[in-house]
């Protein structure tokens, strides 16, 4: 079955400034719950409510660029992520830095659409299907929050390579395994505990590791 790997997701939903002067930040929608999004023709994505848990540390970037990052749940002031009714709100200010004045200008004149985040899904997070017109559909029921931020053009983003490449790894995978009878029953979410916290550091390290790479 497939394996654990960083995933990416990016929504069209309300992102607004608020606040004045050093004290200006960002607030937006970052993960919606139980709403259908088609990532592309024949695959389909859905987040439960309450699937959301959060990494130890999450990082809010800009434009999902690790160049240009906005703050962190550590950082002071820090982002803050909540949980809410629709799913994952967060807020974080807005760092005095030439990019931090970019994002300012573009919450003005209305470019900011939405968000973007990065993730997670353990192994028993989620479970797959296909329709009768071969539409594939994955229902994500738990997923580990590793940075989420405000993004111009999420459309852009929803069609590159990155974003879709993971995804097409585990349907093919899902895929193979039922072809070949061996796809198990959905299990259930891993308990928190020892293990589990030495996964998330584990993972920790390794999404730090892609975003060296990113920037070579």
């Amino acid at each position: 079955m497939p394996q654990e790997r960083i995933e990416r997701a990016v929504i069209k939903a309300e992102v607004r400034a608020a606040g004045e002067g050093q004290e200006q930040r960002v607030v937006g929608l970052g993960v919606v719950y139980d709403r259908w999004e088609e990532l592309w023709p024949g695959y389909r994505e859905k987040i439960s409510r309450g699937a959301v848990e959060f990494a130890p540390v999450v990082k809010s970037y800009f434009n999902h660029d690790p160049n240009m990052v906005l703050a962190t749940t550590e950082s002071t002031p820090p982002l803050t992520v909540r949980e809410t009714e629709r799913g994952i709100e967060y807020e974080v200010p807005i760092p005095p830095t030439s990019y931090g004045r970019d994002l300012t200008v573009n919450l003005e004149r209305g470019n900011v659409k939405g968000s973007s985040f990065t993730f997670v899904v353990p192994k028993g997070g989620d479970r797959m299907w296909e329709d009768e017109n071969g539409v594939v559909h994955r229902e994500i029921n738990k997923l580990m929050l590793y940075e989420i931020g405000p993004v111009t053009d999420p459309a852009f983003i929803s069609t590159t390579a990155s974003m879709r490449s993971s995804r097409e790894a585990h349907i093919d995978e899902w895929r193979s395994a039922k072809q070949a009878g061996s796809e198990p029953e959905p299990a259930e979410p891993e308990k928190s505990g020892p293990d589990t916290e030495a996964r998330t550091t584990m993972m920790c390290r390794l999404k730090r590791h892609y975003e060296l790479k990113a920037t070579l």
